[in-house]
């Protein structure tokens, strides 16, 4: 190569280095933290959880609710609790509702404790002034029949197949093989407890009932006198026979709460206190939060469950050790809940209110509308 062309290549290339420097001085840098690496800008949440109103179109008391799918479900009541009552189905998340028994204009006693073990088999009871309720069962999810009858003040009822169910009354445990025709008892309640350093012989009330099959089911009942505790049983043999201990001292299961996943996790709700116990009820450690009311609990899968009284939602994502409260400004106080699935459950209430729970848009807006704590997704 030329020597001219040489100076003539270097020349050019200290006319063009200035130019490139102050490109790279100019130029955006990224971020970086205090680590040495760049920030991720945070993604913008694009969908939210609401509850928006499903409403009844009649202004009835309405004291239960259970759905067995996202979209098909069942509310029971009647005028101020009592009248008027009817028990209405929805096949699609409550834009829709339709009397499938009962007249919000009679004097029939309002309809309340809807169960379902399946989309076309449940049960409901008819309040009574006297005596006891009617037992009603549906086997197509359409059509209520009457099935018997079950104790007017018993403390739970729970059906396990068709056929067989238990009831809590006063210090009895009743079991039913006919559907409800005839119960029977199969357990009266009498514990041994300690009291001010005396051994003492005490029968209980029997409060509440979970079932996770056929077979093994548990009861816990209100506080012992003297403030010995409550009375905690399992059965394990379809309710034949009945397992009992004493458990927390000084605590009362009146109006409380009873969920199993399965033999040995559970969680008992007493006095808004939390507990779980890791196996099968003979250890109860505390849990953190607290619960408003006498909402029954209710769990979704291993991890998310809920409670729900007056105005408060209470839940838990981590399978029960943790609760967390929120304040919802539903019109009325909520008087039954139903969860179906992470992001669906309903709420119902006075004045035929019944909320929808479930996931939107970011965007999406609805006549009243209220904000909700979002589930986990996974």
């Amino acid at each position: 190569m030329h020597t001219t062309t040489r100076r003539s290549i270097i020349g050019t290339a200290c006319l063009l280095l200035p130019a490139f420097t102050i490109a790279l001085a100019q130029a955006p840098k990224k971020a970086a933290s205090k680590k040495g690496r760049p920030q991720l800008t945070k993604e913008a949440p694009r969908f939210k959880a609401i509850w928006e109103p499903v409403n009844v179109p009649h202004d009835l008391e309405l004291t239960s609710v259970h759905f067995t799918s996202a979209d098909e479900g069942w509310v029971a009541g009647g005028k101020n609790g009592l009248n008027g009552g009817v028990i209405l189905h929805t096949s699609d998340g409550g834009a829709h509702w339709g009397i499938q028994i009962g007249d919000v204009e009679s004097s029939d006693r309002a309809y309340t404790g809807l169960q379902f073990l399946s989309p076309t088999l449940g049960w409901a009871t008819q309040s009574s002034s006297v005596g006891d309720h009617r037992l009603l069962r549906t086997t197509d999810g359409k059509a209520w029949i009457p099935a018997g009858t079950v104790a007017g003040h018993r403390g739970d009822y729970r059906f396990v197949s068709q056929d067989l169910g238990f009831v809590t009354y006063g210090d009895a445990i009743l079991r039913t093989r006919d559907g409800g025709r005839k119960w029977d008892p199969v357990y009266h309640c009498k514990v041994r407890a300690e009291i001010q350093g005396l051994a003492r012989e005490m029968s209980c009330h029997f409060e509440k009932l979970f079932f996770i099959n056929a077979k093994v089911g548990f009861a816990v009942s209100r506080a012992l006198s003297g403030g010995a505790g409550c009375v905690f049983a399992k059965t394990e043999d379809g309710g034949t026979t009945w397992t009992p201990s004493v458990i927390l001292p000084g605590e009362d299961a009146k109006e409380g709460a009873l969920f199993f996943f399965d033999q040995n996790a559970g969680i008992l709700r007493i006095k808004g206190k939390l507990y779980r116990t890791a196996d099968g009820g003979k250890t109860w450690n505390p849990a953190s939060g607290a619960a408003e009311g006498k909402s029954a609990i209710e769990f979704t899968d291993p991890r998310v469950g809920w409670m729900m009284s007056y105005q408060s939602m209470t839940y838990s994502t981590n399978g029960g050790q943790n609760w967390v409260s929120r304040s919802i400004a539903f019109p009325a106080m909520v008087e039954a809940f139903s969860l179906v699935q992470r992001d669906r459950g309903y709420a119902v209430g006075e004045h035929g209110m019944a909320y929808r729970y479930r996931v939107v848009p970011i965007d999406y807006t609805s006549k009243g509308m209220l904000a909700a704590p979002a589930m986990p997704a996974k």
